[in-house]
Parts: structure tokens; C-alpha cells; sequence
């Protein structure tokens, strides 16, 4: 039997790596590293190099590497671009296993942040063995979540006493918004989503590129930092090709 090990690296940086984690790195035969393309995306590929390199140092193990299959972009057909996407990463990683992983040897995965918050990889392997009968045992190593991380930073809990939170993407920030929400977590964002709502009695607690040398941080009241976020936004997507953001919305409660 194959094992498939799909460990959260965190947001990036070989120190937010658990035990766990470090551990399971150490007993791969064998790394799968699917390069995204367009401009700057080599520093997501680079990350992961460095991972191993800190945890395994040269020789022992062997690194595969392939085009990460582009994502069409979403419209209204949203859900069928994203099916279509992960049918084709699947596709990839069956491929992968057949050509490189042998019998008895472990297959590993770096995932960013967690493996089970915002990321198909999961799933995928539990189709190819559920569903297209691979010999195959799935580990899955948690990791630290950029939300954490963001947290932490900004030394604010995700939510109040007794409250709640929601953790969401940046195309249903508008209803969460519209609900009044107390708390809300937005990820896979990229273009100041923020914008487009209300910002009246919101704080935001941003962060870019957490966990790196190159974190960007900015926290205050929406309706008057919200402008200056959102060039900071379309400054370094215009710089770097991409953007990893992430940010808290919490409501101000009313003060006696």
C-alpha cells in the first residue's frame, strides 16, 4: 500500500511547522510540489524547497515537481469551474502516484496553513480512494492557519466573550456584511473586497504575507483606512503578480 501525507506547512515559514509536522516531513520518500504559473508565483514553489531544506537537509528523499493546472476564471458558472479544476488536479495527482510513488513508500503533500480549512487536497486523495479504488492510506498532519496568525498579530481574539465568528471568502463577504455579522474572517480575497460593503461600525485587522519577511500589517476603523488598504492591495499585486491577504471585520459593540 501507498500512504499519501498531506501536512499543513502553515503560512509559509518553517517555524510555524507542529512536531507533528516536522516529523512527518522527515518519513517522506517522496514530494509533490505543484507550481503555480504566472509572475512572482517561484517564491510559492521556493517556500516548500525551504521547508525541506530545514527539515531534511540535502539527499534522502525525492522532490517531484509539476504545473499546478490553472483555474478558470469564476463567474456565475462558479461552482462548475471549480469542479472542473479539482477534476483535473485529480487527473494530476493520480498521475503522479502511478509514475513515482511505489508500493510501501510515502507520498508527501505541503499544503499552505491547514489542510482541512480553504484547500481541495483532501478531498482529492479521499476520491481517488474511495471513489476510484487506489490502494492508498491517507495521514493528514494539521497545520497553523494564517487566520492564527493573523490573530496573534494584531494580539486580538478571533471573536468577544460568548460571541462568534465567521470565517468566509471575499465573494460572500457582501451577504456576511449584509447580515451584520459580529465577527468576520475573510480569506481568499486578492481585491479589497472590503471596498464594497458597508464599512460603518467595522474594525479591520489586515495582514499580507504573514509568517514572511515580507508581512505587511494594518489594522483601524474600515471607513477611514479601508481607501489606503486598498491601494496597498492593488500596489503589490502590480508588483509581485499576486497577493496572500487575509482579514478580521469586527463589529464595535455598543458602550454603555
Amino acid at each position: 500500500m501507498r500512504t499519501i501525507c498531506v501536512i499543513g506547512m502553515g503560512p509559509g515559514g518553517a517555524e510555524y511547522l507542529t512536531l507533528q509536522a516536522v516529523e512527518a516531513v522527515k518519513a517522506v520518500d517522496v514530494f509533490l510540489i505543484l507550481e503555480k504559473q504566472g509572475v512572482g508565483k517561484e517564491a510559492l514553489t521556493e517556500a516548500r524547497r525551504r521547508i525541506l531544506d530545514a527539515c531534511r537537509g540535502p539527499g534522502g528523499y525525492r522532490v517531484v515537481t509539476a504545473p499546478s493546472p490553472p483555474r478558470a476564471p469564476a463567474g456565475e458558472d462558479y461552482n462548475d469551474v471549480v469542479a472542473d479544476w479539482h477534476a483535473r488536479k485529480t487527473e494530476g495527482l493520480a498521475a503522479f502516484i502511478a509514475e513515482h510513488v511505489a508500493q510501501g513508500e510515502t507520498a508527501g503533500l505541503l499544503v499552505w496553513g491547514d489542510p482541512a480549512l480553504y484547500d481541495s487536497t483532501v478531498t482529492i486523495v479521499r476520491e481517488l480512494r474511495d471513489k476510484r479504488g487506489l490502494d492508498i492510506a491517507l495521514k493528514v498532519i494539521p497545520g497553523v492557519t494564517s487566520l492564527q496568525v493573523l490573530a496573534a498579530r494584531h494580539a486580538t481574539p478571533l471573536h468577544e466573550i460568548g460571541g462568534e465568528f465567521l470565517v468566509t471568502t471575499a465573494r460572500r463577504l457582501g451577504a456576511a456584511a449584509a447580515e451584520r455579522r459580529e465577527s468576520i474572517a475573510v480569506m481568499l480575497d486578492s481585491n479589497a473586497a472590503f471596498t464594497q460593503i458597508d464599512a460603518s461600525g467595522y474594525d479591520i485587522y489586515w495582514g499580507a504575507y504573514l509568517g514572511t519577511e515580507r508581512e505587511i500589517l494594518m489594522s483601524g476603523p474600515l471607513a477611514e483606512i479601508g481607501p489606503e488598504l486598498a491601494e496597498i492591495v492593488r500596489r503589490e499585486k502590480q508588483s509581485n503578480g499576486w497577493i496572500f491577504d487575509i482579514y478580521l471585520l469586527k463589529r464595535r459593540r455598543a458602550t454603555a
